[in-house]
């Protein structure tokens, strides 16, 4: 069976604290910096934005998912100026307070105290606390608060994070940089036209700014298309939702093909109402509807060949 990813990335604060990196509360940060500028029609590019950076992050090779809060900015930043978004990318430089304590400019010191606040890897690390030492000298500072080595710190950084961590998230479609859905149709075999046609499978434009191929993948116009009535059982719904699945690879092969592409895309696949669906034709109590419609999830992703980057389910 294709396993979805379940690869967690950790962020590491200037305080020192891990938590678990959150793409959503991400894309609301970004949907914000959007609204404030006021350009309320360009929200939609937040997800992509969001995503594009969790995938450049879970495809690094650093040993441990464990990056710092400086290597997040960059990587957001980063992509923002790059997809012509620069006023986004001022909005999104935020930073917050440091507890202040004295602090000896000695390196060792310096490392030391930085050791707890910095989560890059070793090699960035060693070449941030080197150029923190070099700048706090030419500065003749002897004590300081360790605020300034923490903004010191944060500036290199972020400088150097983006030759670490920060490239291509994938590679780019061959001569191009999008592919509408008109495209995305006439490229699709019968199969996946007639589940379009019926509203069963919608499938997103190609974006520029994260290539991926994306489906969003109706259950209840499923239902209807087979005529399913409920109470429905497991055993009547697993073999349809196996054959859906060999549609939706049928489809996914047959873009890559027609586009070309030097390597796979990922696939994010999204069930927008499969809880409901569990809900009204299994006749699953909401509270204990999550598992059987994970279960479901799987058997519908059952026949893709690659790796499911992300799977949602609602």
């Amino acid at each position: 069976m294709v396993k979805v990813a379940e690869k967690i990335i950790y962020i590491q604060d200037h305080q020192g604290n891990r938590f678990e990196f959150d793409p959503v509360a991400l894309q609301t940060r970004l949907i914000n910096c959007f609204l404030t500028a006021g350009l309320q029609e360009n929200g939609y590019m937040a997800e992509d934005i969001a995503l594009a950076v969790e995938y450049t992050l879970l495809n690094s090779d650093r040993p441990e998912a464990v990056f710092g809060q400086g290597e997040l900015s960059a990587a957001v930043i980063r992509m923002l100026e790059e997809t012509g978004l620069p006023e986004i990318a001022v909005l999104f430089r935020q930073t917050q307070g440091d507890q202040n304590i004295a602090l000896d400019a000695n390196p060792d010191s310096i490392a030391l105290f930085l050791r707890k606040f910095l989560a890059c890897a070793e090699p960035l690390f060693n070449r941030v606390t080197t150029e923190v030492t070099r700048a706090v000298k030419i500065l003749g500072i002897k004590e300081a608060d360790p605020h300034l080595y923490l903004e010191f710190a944060r500036h290199y950084e972020r400088k150097f994070a983006l030759e670490n961590i920060v490239g291509e998230p994938i590679s780019k479609l061959k001569g191009r940089t999008a592919v509408s859905q008109a495209e995305l149709s006439a490229a699709s075999p019968p199969e996946i036209r007639e589940l379009e046609a019926a509203g069963i499978l919608r499938i997103n434009a190609i974006s520029e700014i994260f290539p991926r191929i994306r489906f969003f993948f109706i259950m209840k116009k499923f239902a209807e298309k087979f005529q399913l009535a409920s109470p429905v059982t497991e055993m009547e719904i697993e073999p349809l939702l196996f054959q859906m699945g060999q549609t939706l690879e049928l489809g996914r092969s047959a873009i890559e093909n027609a586009l070309q592409l030097p390597e796979p895309l990922p696939v994010q696949l999204s069930l927008p109402d499969m809880t409901q669906f569990v809900v009204e034709y299994l006749g699953v109590e909401p509270e204990k509807s999550r598992k059987l419609a994970n279960e479901l999830a799987d058997t519908l992703c059952f026949e893709f060949k690659n790796e499911i980057y992300k799977l949602s389910v609602n």
